[in-house]
């Protein structure tokens, strides 16, 4: 059983655990790291768990389905922390960041979620140091390497990632994060926004490299439905798609085949 007080839960493929580069992960009192591997082809990545279990503050499952949102559920099924951050596999961590969320939530038993910041090469907009999630902030929206939460609350609000959303997933690519802050949030779940930077992501995300591909904007669609309201969603639908790099007619189709997709599965959205 784990002892630490924050696991980091870092969730990878068969084909990209062996590029997992730990010398991004520092070892810090009361922090772990619980790689989650989905390796669906039963390919022969032995040779990479051995060298991430060469840590002792490293832990590995392996599972053999597919689905990002599928394998972060994974991770908080098995998590043993206290606290738990969402992680994909080419993040690195920073030492303060990972001391400032563990001491915010022992500081406050009733602050179930921490947002951070992300140092990355994409323009970013973010809250003042210690703003309350409930109160949206114009153009903040976090990514899922942003987020911390306190384990024993996504059990009590019975949250987790829609299998149907995300890298995986059957029909929108993204939008996972949106929707499972939106949950967290609506459910009551108390979150603040910590000014300090947790993660360093060099690339880009799936919403900058990705967003002009129809699973994409059909996520934006079901995105935009669900948390600001069908007829809110609709009016704004046409100013997405012209803004969008696709074709503006084709980019509109996109948003309204999202929005026609998360009424049809809205219990699992």
């Amino acid at each position: 059983m784990s002892h630490s007080r924050l696991q980091v839960l870092v969730c990878t493929v068969a084909s990209r655990i062996g590029a997992i580069d730990t010398s991004g992960y520092p070892e810090v009192d009361g922090v772990e790291y619980l790689v989650c591997c989905q390796n669906f082809d039963n390919s022969e990545i032995s040779t990479a768990v051995a060298a991430l279990k060469a840590r002792s503050d490293i832990r590995v499952k392996v599972f053999a389905d597919r689905g990002l949102s599928v394998n972060r559920n994974h991770a908080f099924e098995i998590a043993e922390a206290p606290y738990v951050h969402v992680a994909d596999d080419d993040i690195s961590f920073c030492r303060e960041g990972l001391q400032r969320v563990i001491a915010d939530f022992d500081a406050d038993s009733d602050l179930d979620i921490i947002t951070t910041r992300s140092d990355m090469p994409e323009p970013r907009v973010f809250p003042p140091d210690g703003h309350d999630l409930a109160i949206p902030y114009r153009c903040y929206h976090t990514i899922s390497f942003e987020i911390s939460i306190r384990r024993r609350a996504l059990d009590t609000y019975a949250i987790r990632f829609s299998p149907l959303a995300g890298i995986g997933a059957p029909f929108l690519i993204c939008g996972e994060e949106e929707l499972f802050m939106h949950h967290m949030l609506e459910a009551g779940m108390k979150g603040r926004f910590a000014d300090t930077v947790l993660s360093v992501h060099r690339g880009l995300t799936t919403s900058a490299h990705s967003g002009a591909k129809p699973g994409a904007l059909r996520a934006k669609g079901a995105v935009m439905r669900i948390v600001r309201g069908s007829a809110a969603a609709i009016v704004r639908y046409p100013a997405e798609a012209f803004r969008s790099q696709a074709p503006t007619f084709r980019a509109l189709l996109w948003l309204l085949q999202g929005f026609v997709y998360s009424v049809r599965h809205r219990h699992q959205l």
